[in-house]
């Protein structure tokens, strides 16, 4: 969805929602956008568009392989980017020519993934992490550390160079093949294919075009040539290999992509940490598919380790205490006391966790579970996400304070540096949110209640305000972003 905002020119939410020719979930990403307006395919029409695209990629001259997510980031084209067939020729790389980007007005989308040979099941915490920026893709990480161009990653590198005598290819960083990446776990829903009430014949050439790719594949992205050929021998684990195979960058518990904005270099102040995750599993109804301080407590085990290359990350306690405490349902602050964080080499930003809470309807839906929705429920699945970033535009009780709290928060790093003396204002917020240590053993089953009165969503009317910038945009979209 982050990546929508920016194919359509850094256009707001609102303007999207009022296009009637992208986000018409209303159709599942198996079935194609319905026919009208810039999209002309019908369902066999869609599909044939998808395997002729892929298809042209594996006959490129350039020596390029295919998997599962070139067919899935096509299908994620033709919902998120307003162009005809799905922009085929749009790339992340384009970004950076974008007025609003390159005139600093909008902010540096990154999106990221994992390293995972093929046929690996299990991501750990030592895999490594890539990140895609409209400028490079590659890692921070010791095990690679390094990045190359992203809009020539297709050309034949080898240890970190172009050879005089190979020529560079463009176009690889196809947008739809980027964000397909960065979220491939999905991908295995173009695997459900006979559940769909296809045509027999549509049904059985898909499935002969998907069973080429092999099981073992199936949910990788392929990133053939590795742009990392012969690059760091000693430490990357790909450095041998002519494919770099990467994955949803949330298979190592990560679910929020703090590792690139938590990097020494980048001096970031506070981070608004948007978690969507669906870590809890309890079968009642409503109480599964909502987050829980997983992916906040992966970074924080994962900064423990050599593969953070001394980068600090904040305290943060177990599961149980987030969800005891209710930092699983309103905001919380970490690293408050910017003393008492990881080892490391960096003072590390403000986290401010603004997790996945039922505000005005009920928001924790799984993509494995639920493949469309209609405008009604996609309305009040943005209005809810509004709602979680601004907590109800400050009417939840106790929360008539968040703006200047907000605005504490982005400044505590500030005052910290300048020695600044912190105004009796941000000194209630920071009590009030702050995480002050108290750790719990144990936590009571999460049975959330609707914090404000539900949307409708039969008539599909919203109420939330009319331009959504900033952090409001990125709760909103990330209310799709479930795993």
């Amino acid at each position: 969805m982050i990546g929508s905002i920016y194919a359509n020119n850094f256009s707001t939410v609102q303007n999207i929602i009022d296009h009637t020719d992208i986000w018409q979930f209303q159709n599942s990403l198996l079935k194609g956008p319905p026919e009208g307006g810039i999209q002309i395919l019908n369902t066999a029409g869609y599909y044939s568009n998808l395997a002729d695209t892929v298809s042209a990629k594996a006959d490129a001259v350039g020596g390029f392989d295919t998997s599962l997510t070139d067919y899935y980031g096509r299908g994620l084209s033709f919902q998120l980017i307003n162009a005809s067939e799905g922009g085929p020729a749009y790339t992340f790389s384009s970004i950076q020519d974008d007025n609003s980007f390159s005139n600093g007005e909008a902010p540096m989308p990154i999106l990221v993934a994992d390293e995972r040979a093929p046929g690996d099941r299990i991501i750990s915490l030592n895999a490594t992490v890539f990140e895609f920026n409209p400028f490079e893709m590659g890692s921070f990480d010791p095990t690679t550390y390094g990045f190359a161009p992203l809009k020539y990653i297709g050309s034949n590198f080898s240890n970190g160079r172009l050879p005089q005598d190979e020529k560079c290819f463009a176009g690889f960083d196809n947008l739809g093949f980027v964000m397909g990446t960065s979220s491939s776990l999905f991908n295995q829903i173009f695997l459900n294919l006979g559940s769909l009430g296809l045509p027999d014949f549509l049904t059985n050439t898909l499935t002969g075009i998907l069973g080429r790719i092999g099981e073992d594949n199936n949910d990788i992205a392929d990133y053939t040539p590795n742009p990392f050929l012969g690059f760091h021998n000693d430490t990357n684990p790909s450095s041998n290999n002519t494919r770099l195979t990467l994955v949803d960058g949330g298979e190592d518990l990560q679910n929020i992509p703090l590792n690139p904005v938590i990097q020494p270099m980048r001096n970031v102040d506070v981070i608004f940490a948007v978690d969507s995750s669906a870590d809890t599993v309890e079968e009642a109804n409503p109480s599964k598919n909502w987050p829980n301080g997983t992916a906040l407590v992966a970074t924080y085990q994962r900064a423990n380790t050599d593969i953070m290359n001394r980068t600090a990350f904040p305290y943060v306690p177990g599961q149980d205490t987030f969800v005891a405490l209710g930092f699983n349902n309103r905001p919380a602050f970490f690293g408050c006391n910017s003393s008492n964080v990881t080892e490391g080499d960096n003072i590390p930003p403000l986290i401010v966790y603004l997790p996945n809470s039922p505000y005005v309807f009920w928001s924790n839906t799984s993509t494995f579970e639920k493949l469309d929705y209609t405008i009604a429920e996609r309305n009040a699945m943005i209005e809810n996400g509004y709602d979680v970033a601004t907590q109800g535009n400050s009417t939840r009780q106790g929360a008539s304070n968040w703006p200047t709290c907000v605005a504490c928060a982005i400044l505590s790093r500030s005052f910290e540096r300048n020695r600044q003396s912190v105004p009796q204002a941000c000194q209630q917020c920071f009590t009030q949110y702050c995480w002050n240590g108290t750790v719990v053993a144990n936590s009571a089953p999460y049975t959330p209640d609707l914090i404000l009165a539900a949307v409708d969503t039969k008539s599909g009317v919203a109420r939330f305000a009319p331009n959504l910038f900033g952090l409001a945009v990125v709760a909103a979209v990330s209310g799709f972003l479930m795993m």
